[in-house]
């Protein structure tokens, strides 16, 4: 009876550690990508808590593509500017992102205008200030890792340049 109960008492933990050896695994392999963010409000005191924000790239292509829970993008860097080409979803692509998948939020724009597409990252109590300060005087980019899947996973802000 002992056995079981210790084997009932340790199987969650089991799943825990294969869940994160399954996410490492699949970042590991992950491509880093540095995208300029915009839309928060620095006025706001920033205390350990998610962070809204806007990436702030060229949204290119057919807005059509994005309509419903499919939306699908195609990164790529143009001349030093990202630029997020809108396709249909599984298109083939190096730097293929599954919106909807990557918990990236799309606002279509007015008639000609781009679409918006937002997120948001955590941000913990002892970095909040610095942060905060950074997010007042200079432009910030979003650390994100893009995965095989096609999953977009904010890392860490940083300073553009």
């Amino acid at each position: 009876m002992k056995r079981w109960l210790a084997l009932a008492l340790l199987l969650p933990l089991v799943g825990l550690a294969l869940s994160i050896a399954a996410r490492e695994a699949g970042l590991s392999g992950a491509s880093e990508w540095r995208i300029p963010i915009a839309g928060f409000d620095p006025r706001d005191p920033i205390r350990g808590r998610f962070i809204q924000f806007r990436y702030d790239w060229r949204v290119a292509g057919d807005p059509g593509l994005c309509t419903g829970a499919a939306c699908s993008l195609c990164l790529a860097e143009e001349t030093g500017e990202i630029v997020a080409t809108m396709v249909a979803p599984g298109t083939a692509c190096p730097a293929y992102i599954d919106v909807n998948g990557s918990n990236i939020r799309y606002f279509s724009g007015a008639v000609g205008q781009a679409p918006d597409f937002s997120s948001r990252i955590f941000v913990s109590e002892t970095s909040a200030p610095k942060l905060e300060d950074m997010l007042r005087r200079e432009p910030m980019v979003v650390v994100a890792r893009l995965t095989r899947q096609g999953r977009l996973v904010n890392d860490r802000l940083e300073p553009a340049n």
